[in-house]
């Protein structure tokens, strides 16, 4: 006779693995359409790039939008077993308001001070990129609401609203903003994360000369130096650096490691 409780602590890690391979693979798309499009703009084809600098831009995405989706459903099951709503008297229960603002104040200031602690992101951020990303945040999140209500009625008990048939409608809404976002991302806050971080900032390196002459792709300082020019790094493979080009009618240049000794990287 099969254990119950052993069927369904199976069917829970089943969920999980299916959850957790679904949600690898979003985060996985969305980094390669954020590093595609950021590199596209050099002239950088991302197919050689290491699949783990995917999954770092997609969790650069998707990982603040879930993480304060995460705060605010945590502070909402604390608030409504630490501090019941008022009673049918209507009395203000100043109880459940101060621990809805101590919960809530305290994790939102740790989250925006772990951003703002990011090197030149703080500093690059304005209004405008902050408004906008509150409003794909506030979009992407009641979108996906509206898809998982609506996916978990039954057909007698759906409106107009929220319906089973209207779930693959919220689904598709949903993706069509988040690739809108990740492009708009790729364009706006992935240059501004550093590239210690997954982040597409360039360092700022110069090419070491080794026994053999470097390049006359590669500028020097002068004609006798060991030394490159400071260039911007935007990938680094196995077999080859790719640089932002000096020239103006050049947007990139890829350097193999073969032909310098090494590189160093500048503050």
């Amino acid at each position: 006779m099969t254990d119950p409780h052993l069927t369904n602590d199976l069917g829970v890690m089943e969920s999980f693995s299916k959850l957790f391979a679904v949600g690898l693979g979003v985060l996985y798309l969305l980094g390669f359409l954020v590093v595609a499009s950021y590199l596209s703009r050099y002239g950088v084809s991302s197919f050689s790039v290491l699949h783990l600098q995917y999954l770092i831009a997609g969790f650069w995405v998707l990982g603040p939008m879930v993480v304060l989706e995460s705060l605010n459903h945590a502070s909402n099951r604390f608030e409504q077993r630490a501090a019941p709503d008022a009673n049918a008297k209507g009395i203000f229960n100043w109880r459940r308001f101060a621990i809805s603002t101590t919960i809530s104040a305290v994790p939102y200031a740790l989250f925006v001070g772990l951003v703002g602690a990011i090197p030149n992101v703080a500093d690059s951020l304005t209004w405008r990129i902050g408004y906008r990303i509150l409003l794909f945040y506030i979009a992407t999140g009641f979108c996906a609401r509206l898809f998982w209500r609506s996916r978990q009625l039954d057909d007698k008990k759906g409106t107009w609203l929220l319906n089973r048939t209207a779930a693959p409608f919220y689904l598709v809404f949903l993706a069509l903003l988040l690739v809108s976002y990740s492009v708009w991302f790729s364009v706006r806050i992935y240059p501004l994360i550093p590239f210690s971080l997954g982040g597409g900032r360039p360092l700022t390196i110069v090419f070491i000369e080794g026994e053999k002459k470097m390049p006359a792709e590669i500028q020097k300082t002068d004609s006798s130096a060991k030394r490159s020019i400071p260039y911007n790094l935007l990938l680094s493979t196995d077999k080859s650096y790719v640089v932002v080009s000096p020239s103006q009618n050049e947007r990139s240049m890829e350097v193999n490691r073969d032909d310098v000794a090494g590189i160093v990287v500048l503050k």
